[in-house]
């Protein structure tokens, strides 16, 4: 009895030791190929940079924001043999300009950082963007575990077209007239539909280009929002409509409405110290959401004209040091912009907007929050202006 005991503890602590053994096999196989795979990356990450030195220039094509081509110009710092050209439009001309050049046979940028509509709704169906996914070749910027969500995050239903760097904690706008209203009155956008404020808003017209049509979008993604709260406020409110940022700011500074909404130039106004401020919407009800902004995707133009310096920078920026030299040059006292990366200072960025590790955000940034067509739809249905 005492025998068959024995030969049964033998025969198991011989399936423990090759199991073990496997383990160890694996992991080291495992190990040789994550030096390898580094290996062959890091050699084509030299070849890389020997060539851009070669080429000698790099082409940006950007949404002129902010510091937006201070930031993008330390990359000369790092790389002073590549000379780095960049030019940049408002936002409703970004697309149209970048097609009419390449109708014209003219194929004059290397990389996109415009915005999320440019690079969506005109140069992905367009065909005009190379997967970005294989040009990026240095380990920290490929190991997605240092990105929030731990991986990487893509705008295109593709998943490796527009790459998403940056991801800021925003809200639509909502400015008041402090000698009109109480902002303790307001806990939620839902607040705009008391009939107390009929007549008395203000909105960017949400069916142009820029700010206003990004933040009606935001509107109907918000879980406690959506179709619901649109349709009401504009079917019910009397809406009065703007196109103009200055003339909103100015009606809203004199008191012809006492509330705007989507409206944006409010650092110019306090700085001339008229009467008017932002909810802090950051605190109410409705869940918080996440965006690129302006200039947080970064896109490669297929038939670059300077393809390895191009490859090149996308690793920079997305790199520990590009994006903290990013963040930093990008924020200001009115303008937050957070990397995705998780592994850098958040010090530029004012501790209310930041992401909070624990807190669950809404990404605007996906293909299916990025389609404009059924926010379109439904304010061509609900706006009569």
């Amino acid at each position: 009895m005492n025998r068959d005991r024995l030969k049964k503890r033998r025969r198991s602590v011989g399936a423990v030791f090759l199991i073990a053994l496997s383990v160890f096999l694996l992991t080291k196989r495992l190990a040789a190929i994550g030096a390898e795979a580094r290996s062959a990356g890091d050699g084509e990450w030299a070849k890389s940079v020997v060539a851009a030195k070669k080429e000698g220039k790099l082409a940006v094509f950007l949404y002129q924001r902010g510091n937006i081509e201070a930031a993008v110009k330390v990359f000369e710092k790092q790389y002073p043999d590549i000379q780095v050209t960049v030019a940049g439009v408002p936002a409703a001309e970004t697309g149209p300009r970048i097609m009419a050049e390449r109708r014209a046979g003219k194929f004059l940028w290397d990389v996109c950082i415009c915005g999320p509509t440019t690079p969506y709704a005109v140069l992905y169906p367009a065909r005009a963007l190379d997967s970005i996914k294989p040009a990026l070749l240095l380990p920290e910027v490929v190991d997605e575990s240092r990105w929030w969500g731990g991986k990487h995050h893509y705008m295109d239903p593709d998943g490796q077209h527009i790459l998403v760097f940056l991801g800021t904690v925003d809200m639509p706008n909502l400015y008041y007239n402090k000698n009109l209203v109480d902002p303790r009155e307001f806990r939620s956008y839902w607040d705009l539909v008391n009939a107390k404020w009929r007549g008395k808003i203000l909105v960017l017209d949400p069916r142009q280009p820029g700010r206003q049509r990004v933040q009606a979008r935001f509107l109907y993604h918000l879980p406690e929002l959506g179709a619901p709260f649109l349709t009401r406020l504009f079917t019910e409110m009397e809406i009065a409509m703007s196109r103009d940022d200055r003339q909103s700011m100015d009606w809203l500074a004199v008191g012809k409405f006492p509330l705007c909404l989507f409206c944006g130039d409010i650092e110019t106004a306090r700085a001339q110290r008229l009467p008017v401020e932002d909810f802090n919407t950051y605190t109410w009800k409705e869940s918080s959401a996440i965006y690129s902004g302006s200039n947080g995707t970064v896109a490669l133009m297929n038939n670059a004209p300077h393809p390895n310096a191009a490859r090149v920078f996308i690793n920079w920026l997305l790199s520990r040091d590009g994006q903290t030299a990013f963040q930093k040059i990008m924020n200001t006292p009115d303008l937050a912009m957070e990397s995705m990366r998780v592994d850098i200072p958040k010090d530029p960025i004012a501790p209310e907007k930041r992401r909070v590790a624990e807190v669950k955000y809404l990404l605007m940034d996906t293909p299916e929050r990025s389609d404009q067509a059924p926010v379109a739809k439904l304010l061509k249905e609900i706006i009569k202006q």
